[in-house]
């Protein structure tokens, strides 16, 4: 399962994309800020595959951000930020952003952009999503387990 990093100060948009992330079957890290987003990185167990990043938040501003992030073996970044101009777009993408989506944005755009950058920045498609969610229902289809609730439920052939 791909993994992202949620860069961005406002709790609001964390919650929104996180969730609709989670549920089309990317593991979502969340951090508020640079500091936040380098404590995730540093208790991490892998790499990151993706970076979604805004721009404007409080102490180290997005851009220095993304120069940090932007190395080879790094991870992807997309930049989710209100600041949408032309100008603000291309320094994003020459600071080393993958791609640039400007706020508000549709979330479905969003998984879409990720799922390209994803497939670009990993040489080929990106891996099929193998666990399905459904409120309280979790289908692993690689282990060929369902289970309610986090408990695991008995199936027939019938």
């Amino acid at each position: 399962m791909p993994s992202i990093l949620l860069v961005d100060d406002d709790p609001g948009i964390r919650d929104l994309v996180s969730d609709f992330l989670g549920r089309h079957g990317y593991d979502v890290t969340t951090a508020e800020d640079g500091s936040t987003m380098d404590r995730a990185i540093g208790k991490s167990q892998k790499p990151f595959d993706l970076v979604v990043l805004d721009l404007m938040m409080p102490g180290e501003h997005g851009l220095e951000i993304a120069r940090r992030l932007a190395k080879p073996g790094g991870p992807a970044i997309i930049m989710l930020s209100a600041m949408g101009e032309d100008s603000d777009r291309i320094v994003g993408l020459e600071v080393g952003a993958d791609d640039y989506l400007p706020k508000p944005c549709n979330p479905r755009e969003l998984l879409a952009r990720i799922r390209a950058v994803l497939r670009r920045h990993q040489g080929g498609a990106a891996p099929e999503h193998k666990l399905m969610r459904f409120g309280a229902l979790e289908i692993d289809r690689d282990a060929r387990v369902v289970s309610v609730a986090g408990q695991p439920a008995e199936l027939t052939s019938y």
